[in-house]
């Protein structure tokens, strides 16, 4: 009786393994979807409490200097700046390409100068659509770190402008 049940609990193991490695191996159709560029024109505007300016202590990989501010949109780079920038000064990129209708994901990097390592800085981030705020985030870096946060916007079908014959 022992060795009839050790060998039908063996086969319920090996067989659900089997079973279970078959239905992984199986190929599923991925449902596609097509991204929808927003309507409008859309432009950004990101102001820092702190001068801004490249990492001399960075990793040089291929894509050139180390930026000093970083703007990624989605995974792509929507704004680099390898100069000194001066605390206050707001940087404006427009228009800003490649936002879609629905979720979009933006990435912020700003380095401060070595020199003010033991404080703590902010940035502010505006996403403005035909001059209208979508947007507005502020972000806080720890004393002795860089600002570096990602922040989501939902971007809607921009709403259609109707002519009024006023008579």
């Amino acid at each position: 009786m022992r060795p009839a049940l050790a060998i039908l609990i063996w086969i319920v193991v090996i067989g659900g393994l089997a079973a279970y490695m078959h239905s992984r191996e199986e190929v599923r159709t991925a449902t596609s979807y097509h991204l929808q560029q927003a309507g409008g024109v859309f432009a950004l505007e990101v102001t820092t409490t702190f001068p801004v300016e490249p990492d001399p202590f960075a990793l040089q990989t291929g894509q050139g200097e180390a930026p000093a501010l970083l703007m990624l949109l989605n995974g792509k780079e929507v704004l680099r700046r390898v100069d000194r920038v001066e605390a206050g000064v707001p940087i404006r990129v427009e228009p800003v390409a490649g936002l879609v209708q629905g979720r979009n994901e933006f990435y912020l990097e700003a380095n401060p100068p070595l020199g003010l390592a033991n404080l703590s800085y902010a940035v502010r981030v505006r996403l403005l659509r035909d001059g209208q705020p979508v947007m507005e985030r502020s972000a806080w870096s720890e004393p002795g770190s860089k600002v570096a946060v990602t922040f989501q916007v939902d971007v809607g079908v921009q709403p259609r402008m109707e002519g009024h014959s006023h008579g």
